[in-house]
């Protein structure tokens, strides 16, 4: 009987000479690969991360379709790659493809959108640049986050009015939402900032690029983290989105740079401080259930503040290593309350964790308060 593909080439791995496009060749295990690099160890020597870009061509493309088994892992979460400075995206305008039964499309390298309003061709190329550049910034980011190779273009849907983003899978209430179901990521342009009004197109949506880059973060992640616990799919969205961002490239160094500004984005007052925080271990236990309920109780800035704070708290500890094994050891199927336990409680109590919490948030210049408004 012949063996399947897949498991000729992961038995392979175990001994490999990998070959340097200089030339250079090392005997190495392949054990992790994302998007821009390989991790190799080596017998009693320290692991190694090499980006694709130095290694052949050939060398590459088996990286890559090792890769396309997905229970295999992203990084090595005790040998992760130094941060980028910065991520692009490519270098490429979203081109207009035509019109299909009301709905206008346009393209770009990695994403389809479809809008029944018509934009020009400026708001529709800073719409999938964002896009772009948010793809590119999750993979530049060596924590596991995404692992590159998609097959397909991404679709995203803009909607002129609530009833018709309603009628497609729109949350009530929300202005962007990610459908796991059909895979599509939802927008209503007047929250994005673009809307029509007697004839006359208003685009102001390069104040509100936030909700873009919030919303495809779920869409990328998907088919890479399944089921990944509400608090840190939402704080990872979070986190991405608070990335200071211009004219297609995020600065990805320092990590928390724009984080103190956005989360306090919607305060009433400049001068004001206070950031109610829902204790981590609290958050972490929360269900699908639990969060819409405290979402009833107009708790929802509470919620991604929160979920943002502790999401940050573990990417500054170790340069995130904490977070990229829970990722990891969630990807692998343990479970997500004995995964937390190990790589990101390790021993240490709710409360103690909670003031840990509030301590980062207090570095950004930052008052954590609990419901009440008390200081924690």
């Amino acid at each position: 009987m012949k063996r399947p593909a897949a498991i000729l080439l992961a038995a392979t791995m175990a001994c490999h000479g990998w070959t340097m496009r200089d030339g250079r060749v090392f005997d190495a295990e392949l054990v992790a690969a994302d998007g821009l690099r390989a991790t190799f160890t080596r017998t009693e020597k320290t692991p190694v991360v090499v980006p694709l870009s130095l290694l052949t061509d050939d060398d590459a493309r088996t990286i890559r379709a090792w890769r396309e088994d997905r229970r295999h892992p992203l990084v090595l979460p005790q040998r992760l790659a130094k941060w980028p400075k910065q991520a692009a995206a490519p270098a490429r305008e979203a081109r207009f493809t035509g019109e299909e039964e009301g709905v206008f499309l346009y393209q770009s390298p990695h994403f389809i959108i479809g809008s029944d309003l018509k934009l020009p061709a400026s708001a529709a190329n800073d719409i999938a640049t964002v896009l772009e550049a948010t793809r590119a910034a999750l993979i530049a980011i060596p924590l596991g986050f995404h692992g590159g190779g998609e097959r397909e273009r991404y679709r995203v849907h803009l909607f002129r009015d609530r009833a018709g983003y309603a009628a497609a899978g729109g949350i009530n209430g929300s202005g962007g939402h990610y459908d796991g179901r059909t895979r599509r990521m939802l927008v209503l342009l007047p929250n994005l900032g673009i809307e029509e009004k007697d004839g006359v197109l208003r685009l102001d949506h390069r104040r509100s690029l936030f909700i873009l880059k919030h919303e495809v973060v779920h869409q990328l992640m998907a088919p890479w983290h399944r089921r990944l616990p509400l608090w840190v799919s939402e704080g990872i969205a979070e986190f991405i989105a608070s990335l200071p961002y211009a004219n297609g490239t995020y600065t990805l160094q320092p990590p928390g740079a724009g984080m103190r500004d956005y989360l306090l984005k919607w305060q009433p007052s400049k001068n004001e401080r206070n950031l109610r925080l829902i204790p981590p271990g609290e958050l972490m236990a929360m269900d699908l259930h639990d969060w819409n309920a405290a979402v009833k109780r107009e708790r929802a800035y509470d919620l991604y503040n929160s979920a943002a704070l502790a999401t940050w708290h573990f990417i500054q500890r170790e340069n995130g290593a904490p977070l990229a094994a829970y990722l990891d050891a969630l990807r692998r199927g343990v479970k997500p309350a004995a995964a937390r336990e190990t790589h990101l409680f390790k021993g240490v109590g709710p409360g103690e964790l909670t003031k840990q919490v509030a301590a980062t948030a207090r570095r950004l210049g930052i008052e954590p308060v609990d419901e009440t408004g008390d200081p924690f």
